[in-house]
């Protein structure tokens, strides 16, 4: 299943839908909010954002894990493919998945992807992984995995999930987490890129 419907806004909040559904069974009861933002002379909206959101702004869900308190940010970035019969169906063209601290404020883990960046010589990678986290190479002293863009391929939200439960000792909110986790993914496919 492709998410897609009668106009951009519809497509939108049937995946807003489905991943509160999956949030839901598990990591968090916290909603992601579909917005609209307007583009170019039309005024009609051709871009659409899913984040959590209080108050306005764009904020992380609470995690317990086994470190203490985290942050859990998403945020999609979505516009349309029009077909023939007007049926919108869409594309990510950005994504931020963020594990913070328990401050909310800094990233410990940015799992990001840039369609098309706006910078002509950004030669970087597109699907990169990037954190405060220092790395030695050889002899060469200390980088920070801030300054590089680690190459990832597309992360699926389903596996960062995964990651908070497994890895990090978040509670799942269902006995069957891995299983709404399967079956999230086998409803789309990885986009074409």
């Amino acid at each position: 299943m492709l998410f897609e419907g009668r106009s951009l806004a519809e497509a939108v909040r049937d995946l807003a839908d489905h991943l509160n559904a999956l949030l839901a069974r598990s990591v968090t009861r916290t909603r992601l909010v579909a917005f609209a933002a307007e583009t170019g002379a039309s005024r009609r909206p051709s871009r659409l954002y899913l984040t959590f959101r209080q108050g306005g702004n764009p904020t992380a869900a609470r995690l317990q894990t086994h470190f203490g308190p985290m942050g859990l940010f998403l945020g999609q970035e979505c516009s349309s493919i029009v077909a023939e019969d007007g049926t919108h169906r869409l594309q990510v063209i950005r994504y931020a998945y963020q594990l913070t601290g328990q401050d909310l404020d800094r990233a410990l883990l940015r799992w990001e992807y840039v369609r098309d960046p706006n910078d002509r010589d950004a030669r970087w990678c597109r699907h990169h992984l990037q954190g405060p986290v220092p790395l030695r190479f050889g002899d060469g002293g200390e980088v920070l995995l801030n300054d590089l863009h680690l190459p990832t391929g597309w992360v699926r939200l389903e596996e960062v999930l995964r990651f908070c439960i497994v890895d990090l000792g978040v509670r799942p909110l269902s006995p069957r987490w891995h299983e709404a986790l399967v079956e999230s993914v086998g409803l789309y496919p990885v986009p074409d890129l």
